[in-house]
């Protein structure tokens, strides 16, 4: 088997703005047709899943556990920046499957993208600490103090995603019309350049991009997710387009069983997923402790009627905001609930579970 290459390029020596845009170059080189990394143990040149993977946390994660021995067909790893483009890769059949947040993915439905969700998660907790890795972000010197100081200034950031829903709750908690304030949609490398320039005045977003602002830049937290957090809350999805899930079923269910196990490993080992992502990307560890710390206070949940009904709430809030021109019908259509029994058999319980140093 040749030499696959890295998951980022290296990445010391670059401040944090050009190591974020070296990470964007190297997704789009490997969305490239032919240039995505593979792991392949049998050779099976006849099935290949192709796995979408934000910033390469996935890969990390699978390949610290080392779940990834075995396999009896190829993945090709297409490393993206956000969830937003690997969405839309699902939805033009540029990759089978991939991990997003609760908020992207609805937005994507309430468009009609042709995908579905085959795997669910939730909050098990509801600890403060857990929504510190979404934040509205503003420069050490700027003159908001609020929330409420939004009104009739520019805030960034990406259209449906993450971010973009915490901004929304935020105001809708502060009690400020989300219509008064000046929503600019830039990538989070834009935005994040956007903001040192003082271009635009906050910056909404999530997980290391929080913590490179904080740690690393020396920014501010205007105001975070963690009065959001409730116990239940959707936190994300392993989503797959109909085509995979009709061509490739038998893949993608070795595949997610890998995920519960990597999941059940670094349950008990945190740290090491932290030093993992660190070796692999090039960021700080105590930047990527924001993501982990995320991921650890999540548990397996099964595609039900309840979770469809949550979804509904999450595109009526984007209604509202006048994200989305039309409020879609909110059926069963964009949910699979053929994948509940892999899951099912993870344990949700607290034994084992670990926690890491402070920082996030």
């Amino acid at each position: 088997m040749p030499a696959s290459p890295p998951i980022a390029p290296p990445l010391k020596g670059l401040d944090r703005r050009e190591a974020l845009a070296a990470l964007f170059a190297f997704a789009t080189l490997t969305a490239t047709p032919g240039c995505a990394k593979r792991s392949d143990a049998k050779g099976n040149a006849g099935e290949v899943l192709r796995v979408g993977d934000q910033r390469g946390a996935i890969q990390a994660l699978m390949n610290a556990a080392g779940v990834l021995d075995g396999l009896a067909y190829k993945i090709e790893w297409v490393l993206l920046p956000a969830a937003a483009p690997l969405l839309e890769a699902l939805s033009a059949g540029a990759i089978d499957v991939g991990g997003v947040g609760g908020a992207p993915f609805a937005f994507a439905i309430g468009n009609g993208a042709p995908i579905k969700a085959i795997v669910a998660s939730r909050l098990r907790e509801a600890a403060p600490e857990v929504g510190k890795s979404s934040a509205i972000i503003v420069r050490k010197d700027s003159t908001l103090r609020a929330v409420a100081d939004l009104r009739g200034r520019k805030l960034a950031t990406i259209r449906g995603s993450s971010g973009h829903d915490v901004a929304l709750r935020l105001l809708e908690r502060a009690k400020v019309d989300p219509k008064s304030v000046d929503f600019v949609f830039l990538n989070n490398d834009d935005a994040k350049a956007a903001l040192a320039a003082g271009h635009i005045d906050a910056w909404s977003t999530w997980g290391p991009y929080v913590g490179i602002a904080v740690e690393e830049n020396g920014d501010r937290v205007l105001a975070n997710a963690s009065a959001l957090v409730t116990k239940g809350q959707i936190a994300g999805f392993e989503v797959a387009s109909e085509a995979a899930i009709r061509d490739k079923s038998d893949l993608l269910r070795d595949f997610l069983g890998r995920i519960v196990k990597a999941r059940a490993w670094v349950l008990k080992n945190p740290e090491a997923y932290v030093q993992e992502i660190a070796k692999e990307t090039g960021v700080p560890a105590k930047v990527a402790r924001y993501n982990v710390a995320y991921a650890l206070s999540t548990e397996y949940a099964p595609i039900d009627a309840a979770l469809i009904e949550d979804q509904r709430k999450t595109l009526e809030r984007y209604y509202a905001a006048g994200v989305i021109a039309v409020m879609p019908k909110v059926t069963a259509d964009g949910y699979s609930s053929a994948f509940n029994d892999i899951t099912a058999k993870a344990s949700v319980a607290d034994a084992g579970r670990r926690s890491f140093g402070a920082g996030v």
